[in-house]
């Protein structure tokens, strides 16, 4: 079907246009995966989340109403799967071991091994210390710098005032290049530590 505005895009589909709903799920796909997987760092939950929460978005379309823009209202519905499911894992201790193979999906190779050693060995720190962060700022980390989404985005899916948004991710910031120094430190990898390195990480694995 033609491009058509979200507002469009949504009356289509609670029409029960199948046309319209696979131009919906083909729109903000890679977006919701994209968010999934940041918050869950397996992509099978990260597909099964996915799934769940376009189910949650094709029950709860009639209750759009345009207030907020498409998008955010889908990570609004988004939120409490990934950050229920984020919660756990954080609980089982599976989050805060990352491994290597958890993080080769988010890196783009290059011909340079020493490189692709150095940007792996930061994502796995970003996330170890994003592990380590109340909810209330992870959530926030990976959703405008991981994911890119706007404030005002950020701010309907999290029904947060604006300037609410801004000094938690200031706050995630500091404190997430605070245990990633001292990460380092405690490794004895100084070298690894450079001013600059959590935003590198960060470009690196930004969708």
């Amino acid at each position: 079907m033609t491009e058509i505005d979200d507002h469009a895009l949504a009356a289509a589909c609670r029409t029960g246009d199948d046309g319209a709903w696979g131009a919906l799920v083909d729109r903000y796909g890679r977006r919701v995966y994209g968010i999934a997987y940041h918050f869950t760092l397996r992509k099978e939950d990260a597909e099964e989340l996915s799934q769940e929460i376009f189910l949650k978005v094709f029950e709860n379309l009639h209750r759009y109403d345009g207030r907020y823009a498409l998008g955010a209202w889908i990570v609004s519905l988004a939120r409490n799967l990934c950050i229920d499911q984020y919660r756990r894992r954080k609980r089982e201790k599976s989050f805060v071991h990352v491994t290597d193979d958890s993080v080769m999906p988010l890196l783009s190779a290059s011909d340079d091994p020493a490189r692709n050693a150095l940007q792996k060995e930061r994502t796995k720190l970003l996330f170890e210390a994003i592990a380590e962060l109340p909810e209330e700022l992870s959530e926030i980390l990976i959703l405008r710098d991981l994911d890119g989404l706007a404030y005002d985005e950020i701010a309907a899916a999290l029904e947060l005032p604006d300037g609410t948004v801004k000094s938690r991710l200031f706050r995630a910031r500091a404190e997430t290049a605070k245990i990633i120094r001292r990460k380092t430190e405690t490794r004895n990898r100084p070298a690894a530590w450079k001013p600059g390195t959590l935003a590198m990480a960060i470009a690196a694995v930004a969708s």
